[in-house]
């Protein structure tokens, strides 16, 4: 790879960043149904086109096709990219597939890009926080899919941050409580997967790692 191509994959990092975080920014602000909705999913179709020119350009350069789709964050992405292509077209015209549960749904999958911040070897610490922040973060986002209709305790994606934090932390103030059974296994998956990362650093602290 030449000077060229280095600077040009330098940019595509930075921009991934950028429409990362507009992704996440138009999640938070679409749950406080603010009435710029249009406006929001309309940058996000601008983001996921990046996201398809970041993916085709990426597999392009890869040498090992096979290699490129053993990494997760790629299938996720492919994921994402077909998903919006088929709500774009409208192959599946239904208020279900049309709807705005769908594309926070997609939303959800491109926030899985923001686990890559983890790959920060010099700070453990960090990343210890970093990874509790993403665990809470895309968990307070399903739980709001799942209870904003059906309870009244959660009305925008704060209400939803604020109980799932104290949830994984097992603070547990009872103030609220899930209503459905989706929001159940959500709190039940993010508790279990938060305590078993506990246990994993544990275990390396003990073996000196």
């Amino acid at each position: 790879m030449n000077l060229k191509d280095i600077k040009l994959k330098k940019i595509i990092e930075i921009l991934s960043l950028i429409f990362t975080l507009e992704i996440v920014i138009s999640f938070i602000l679409s749950t406080y149904n603010p009435p710029y909705q249009d406006l929001l999913i309309k940058l996000d179709y601008l983001s996921i086109m990046f996201f398809t020119f970041e993916f085709i350009y990426n597999f392009y350069y890869i040498e090992d096709k096979t290699k490129f789709f053993k990494d997760v964050y790629n299938i996720v992405d492919a994921i994402v990219i077909l998903a919006f292509l088929l709500y774009s077209l409208q192959l599946f015209y239904s208020k279900a597939f049309l709807g705005l549960r769908v594309i926070n749904i997609l939303r959800i999958l491109i926030l899985l890009r923001i686990i890559k911040l983890r790959r920060l070897k010099e700070n453990p610490e960090l990343i210890n926080f970093l990874s509790l922040l993403i665990i809470c973060f895309i968990s307070s986002c399903l739980i709001w899919i799942a209870e904003s209709d059906v309870n009244p305790a959660i009305n925008n994606f704060f209400d939803a941050f604020y109980f799932t934090t104290i949830s994984i932390t097992t603070v547990g103030y009872g103030d609220i409580t899930p209503k459905t059974d989706a929001g159940k296994l959500i709190i039940i998956f993010s508790v279990l997967f938060f305590i078993s990362g506990l246990i994993t650093s544990l275990q390396k602290a003990l073996k000196g790692e």
